[in-house]
């Protein structure tokens, strides 16, 4: 979650010095970004069991992929028109071999399945953007899509009043 870093009000004044108007401004940081390192696109798939068959496959979608800050953060589209250029450029026979591949990695957890044709890179393995809107990918994942994490949530009140209305 984002903290306010800095809030700053401004009073907007007529040549008469009547108030007109009020505008506010907030600096929020999502924090730092985590520290990382290079990791391959084999070394993904063969951590999720994927065969190394699918990395050019994943390369290909991976151009392709949306920023995080887009309105459709870290997606790519997958129609029948995208996946025949892929089989052409990779010189596939047919597109069978692309929509397996996609099927092994949504199982395998490096995509996720959106809608129809539309899938997600995993936020926690790859970043396509500024880390701010990576970040908030993060809080937008569907846990039950990704087993395994889970995570807490500390909530404390300093509020006087409100410690006396739960009491």
């Amino acid at each position: 979650m984002p903290k306010i870093n800095q809030s700053t009000e401004t009073l907007i004044l007529d040549n008469n010095g009547e108030f007109v108007s009020k505008r506010a401004n907030k600096t929020l940081s999502w924090g730092v970004e985590p520290p990382y390192i290079k990791f391959y696109l084999q070394d993904i798939l063969y951590l999720s069991d994927i065969p190394n068959k699918h990395e050019s496959i994943l390369y290909e979608l991976l151009k392709r992929t949306t920023y995080a800050g887009d309105s459709n953060g870290m997606e790519v589209i997958v129609n029948s028109s995208l996946k025949r250029r892929i089989a052409k450029e990779l010189k596939f026979k047919n597109i069978g071999s692309i929509s397996n591949a996609l099927t092994d990695l949504v199982k395998g957890k490096i995509l996720i399945r959106k809608d129809v044709g539309i899938y997600q890179l995993n936020p926690y393995l790859f970043g396509k953007g500024d880390w701010q809107d990576i970040s908030r990918l993060r809080l937008e994942i569907d846990y039950n899509e990704i087993k395994g994490r889970t995570f807490r949530a500390v909530c404390e009140y300093k509020d006087p009043e409100y410690l006396k209305l739960a009491k």
